[in-house]
């Protein structure tokens, strides 16, 4: 490969740091009846030791011609943030931590919060966005250290079963308040085989059987949407008058204090020069003609 320059570009993959990730006590796995190792709360019996991924890392960093490697998304800082009773795993979460913040990144990590509503965190099974602020405490604190100027780019969804628009409102809010532009956004699209398709469809979720409210028109839909762009001027008169809409005008403030609304475009101006009034054309009749060309012959 003579155009290789050594840099791997995505040494991860969806939940880039589970490798080698399983039960510690298998017979207890097979008769667990929980749908998900990791939420609502992680698993006491799931190992988390980051050792084996590291050993990876290490392992192709070390290989000859390879400069750099680049975790690019699908890491789950609930991972990383968990504290068993397992010390040494405890260790190689921080270890991992400071590798990847420190070693593989090229510039921003990409990760998913996917939305800062614990309710709708809660049908996505997804941590509490509490811990996203955690981590990126951590993320700002280890690039101080290092003199890294590095961005974390989070990821969100809109129109998530579960989610109405005033979730989308305050999730405007928070992410201004972390000085984020949303680059990486997606509308919620229905996929086969999973729990969210399901309840989205049904209207209730399979396993409680709560009744869930989703978004499926196109109005609605772009209701919520529109709150990922809060900062783009031809956004904000839509964003305002959503807000008062659905009763929650007190966040216009928040959105939009101290910037000013973008000025509108000028009309323009009717001419009213005389001298450039243009006369109504006049049809001229037949005989008209038939005159005119005689007097030309």
């Amino acid at each position: 490969m003579p155009d290789f320059k050594g840099y791997l570009s995505d040494l991860g993959g969806p939940s880039a740091n589970m490798y080698g990730m399983h039960g510690r006590n298998l017979n207890a796995c097979e008769k667990c009846r929980r749908p998900s190792c990791i939420h609502p709360q992680i698993c006491p019996n799931l190992d988390t030791n980051h050792s084996k991924l590291l050993d990876i890392y290490h392992a192709v960093d070390a290989l000859p011609g390879i400069k750099r490697s680049f975790i690019g998304s699908g890491v789950r800082y609930d991972l990383l943030l968990y504290r068993s009773k397992d010390e040494a795993a405890n260790q190689a979460a921080q270890q991992y931590t400071r590798e990847l913040i420190t070693r593989h990144v090229s510039g921003r990590l990409k990760v998913a919060p996917e939305h800062t509503s614990d309710n709708v965190l809660r049908l996505m099974r997804k941590p509490s966005f509490q811990q996203f602020y955690e981590f990126k405490r951590i993320f700002d604190r280890i690039n101080r250290e290092e003199g890294l100027n590095q961005q974390i780019i989070p990821y969100f969804i809109s129109s998530h079963p579960g989610c109405h628009e005033a979730d989308m409102a305050e999730l405007a809010v928070i992410t201004k308040q972390l000085d984020f532009h949303l680059e990486q956004v997606q509308d919620f699209t229905p996929t086969p085989m999973t729990n969210a398709t399901e309840t989205w469809y049904t209207g209730y979720d399979p396993y409680t059987l709560e009744q869930v409210f989703s978004a499926k028109t196109p109005r609605e839909k772009l209701a919520q949407r529109q709150y990922f762009f809060w900062y783009k001027p031809e956004e904000r008169r839509s964003i305002e008058q959503s807000l008062r809409r659905i009763g929650r005008p007190d966040l216009i403030a928040r959105l939009y204090n101290g910037i000013q609304p973008a000025p509108s475009s000028p009309k323009p101006k009717p001419n009213h020069n005389e001298n450039h009034r243009t006369k109504p054309d006049r049809k001229e009749s037949p005989e008209g003609k038939r005159g005119r060309n005689r007097r030309h012959r």
